[in-house]
C-alpha cells in the first residue's frame, strides 16, 4: 500500500467514525478547521460524539504532498445526511510517529453554494 492509500484509509475511517476514532488518530496538539470554528483535539472528539454522522460519504482521488515525516492529502469530499449534502475540499496533514501516522491538522473548504 502506498502512502496516499494508507492516509486515505485513515480518512475513510474518520469519515465514518465517532469521537473514539478521532481520539486515536489526532495528535495531542492537533487542530481541526471547519466552517466557522477551529477545534482542538478534545473539542473535535466531543463534536464527533455529538454529531449524527453521515448517512453516506464519498472521498475523491487524493493529491499527496510528502516530505520526510510529514504528509498531506487533499481530496474532494461529499457527505450526505438525510436530504442535505455537504461538498468540500479537505486537507489533512499527518506526522509519522512511533505509533504510525497521526493527524496534526485537518481543514475543510466548502464548495460554494448557489
Amino acid at each position: 500500500m502506498d502512502l496516499a492509500d494508507e492516509l486515505m484509509t485513515s480518512e475513510r475511517r474518520l469519515a465514518h467514525g465517532r469521537g473514539a476514532e478521532y481520539a486515536d488518530t489526532l495528535t495531542d496538539d492537533a487542530l481541526v478547521v471547519v466552517p466557522g470554528a477551529v477545534l482542538d483535539r478534545d473539542a473535535c472528539v466531543a463534536a464527533m460524539d455529538a454529531s449524527d454522522g453521515w448517512d453516506d460519504v464519498e472521498l475523491g482521488a487524493p493529491r499527496l504532498v510528502a516530505s520526510g515525516d510529514v504528509a498531506t492529502v487533499v481530496y474532494p469530499f461529499r457527505g450526505r445526511r438525510g436530504e442535505w449534502t455537504y461538498r468540500a475540499t479537505l486537507a489533512s496533514t499527518y506526522r509519522r510517529t512511533d505509533s504510525g501516522w497521526r493527524l496534526v491538522l485537518h481543514q475543510q473548504t466548502p464548495e460554494p453554494t448557489g
